[in-house]
């Protein structure tokens, strides 16, 4: 699964060749740094998973940013593509490669063991 989240983007801008599009959606994956937050301030070691199970993804609903409601406001803020300025859709893809991210995190923590 963790390569999915760069994979995927790779695959959409082979057949859209857009940039803005690309780095957005990689740059999206950026929202895994509440993972580090969460080490520094101590709700996980640093050396230790989240999960008491193997190969088990507790990232959704565990970490501050991994929870439905930035999901859906990610999801929503995504619209910003639509519009012409560059900036708003570099945003808009920005936070359509979070909601993936997340979406693909909760789709991990279903399926329990993933590449």
């Amino acid at each position: 699964m963790y390569l999915l989240h760069y994979i995927i983007p790779l695959i959409v801008f082979y057949f859209y060749r857009n940039k803005i599009m690309l780095w957005g959606l990689l740059l999206g994956n950026l929202i895994d740094l509440d993972h580090i937050y969460s080490r520094i301030v101590g709700d996980v070691g640093w050396f230790e998973s989240a999960c008491v199970e193997f190969g088990k993804n507790c990232s959704f609903g565990f970490y501050p940013l991994h929870n439905w409601t930035f999901g859906i406001m990610f999801l929503v803020l995504g619209g910003l593509i639509f519009f012409k300025d560059k900036r708003l859709k570099f945003v808009g893809w920005l936070c359509l490669g979070a909601f993936f991210n997340l979406v693909l995190d909760y789709i991990h923590m279903i399926i329990g063991f993933g590449v």
